[in-house]
């Protein structure tokens, strides 16, 4: 499928390349950091506890440098994504992250009620009675299977907290 120029690129590969290996680069350093901090060598009776999370984080780092320098060496005009493509995308992960930062303060049960009455209106162009009574009855069932059946507690807000729960 042809990119449309006109929409433009989101993000390079070459760049998503570089961020990704330096993301697990500073992964790989912090875990051998860690691990040397708790004894990363060899005892009396074996090895230490940060033994061998030390090596996986060397091999993390070495792989990572390979993926830097190969990043580095991409083409620098290959797009990963286009605008509207991303544009697609942050249209689902930012909703998420607000329905994350609400079940904080709502409950699971009350956010996931929000996030699922209001996607389906904003992305599904359902009517409000259906994604309601559908949201409330996803809600509810998640209730009954996690609250009472596997006695599982998940994030409570203010409206279980009234409810005795």
């Amino acid at each position: 499928m042809q990119e449309d120029p006109a929409d433009g690129s989101g993000a390079s590969v070459r760049t998503l390349e570089i961020a990704t290996a330096l993301l697990f680069l500073l992964v790989g350093a912090v875990v051998m950091w860690d691990s040397a901090r708790k004894g990363a060598g060899w005892g009396a009776d074996g090895p230490q506890s940060g033994y061998f999370p030390f090596y996986v984080g060397l091999l993390m780092c070495i792989a990572s440098f390979f993926n830097l320098w190969r990043g580095f060496r991409m083409n620098k005009t290959e797009s990963f994504v286009s605008r509207p493509q991303l544009k697609l995308v942050l249209s689902i992960f930012l909703p998420f992250l607000a329905y994350l930062a609400a079940m904080q303060w709502l409950g699971i049960y009350v956010a996931s009620f929000g996030f699922i009455s209001l996607f389906m209106i904003w992305q599904g162009k359902f009517s409000l009675m259906k994604s309601g009574v559908t949201a409330a009855c996803v809600v509810v069932l998640l209730f009954v299977m996690f609250e009472i059946w596997f006695k599982v507690p998940l994030i409570k807000g203010p409206l279980e907290a009234l409810l005795g729960y």
